[in-house]
């Protein structure tokens, strides 16, 4: 990842930004994103439970990365996993490393979380890392 970029938490000033990147990854759900983002800043949201943000130098987002813990993943049943609901990288900057930047904070934020095992899905595909420790 570009040292000119830095991961960090959400915070409530990045809600115009943060809506119109999760508008760009779910354009199909953007009359509930204002108010999902009202929600996570309130405490109220299930879910995500966590955001973090990719900052470019000039304080703009370019990146999202939302996280959750699940226990119904397949192979994990029972179990806390933390869980990628959404990832998205802005288009000129992709094939940088950022993508594997954000997985990585989302396994140790999992870590931290006391998850035993890491996961996401894309088109219904579960990926499950158990490779924890």
């Amino acid at each position: 990842m570009p040292s000119t970029l830095s991961i960090r938490p959400v915070a409530p000033a990045d809600a115009p930004e943060w809506l119109k990147l999760r508008s760009e990854l779910w354009p199909d759900g953007v009359e509930d994103h204002e108010r999902e983002i009202v929600s996570f800043f309130a405490g109220t949201l299930l879910e995500p439970l966590a955001v973090f943000v990719v900052v470019n130098a000039s304080h703009q987002l370019v990146g999202l990365l939302e996280l959750s813990i699940r226990r119904d993943v397949p192979g994990l049943e029972g179990n806390a996993a933390g869980y990628i609901e959404g990832l998205y990288v802005t288009p000129e900057i992709r094939s940088c490393g950022i993508a594997w930047a954000l997985i990585e904070t989302s396994r140790s934020w999992a870590r931290e979380q006391g998850c035993v095992g890491f996961a996401s899905d894309r088109s219904g595909r579960f990926i499950v890392d158990k490779r924890f420790g």
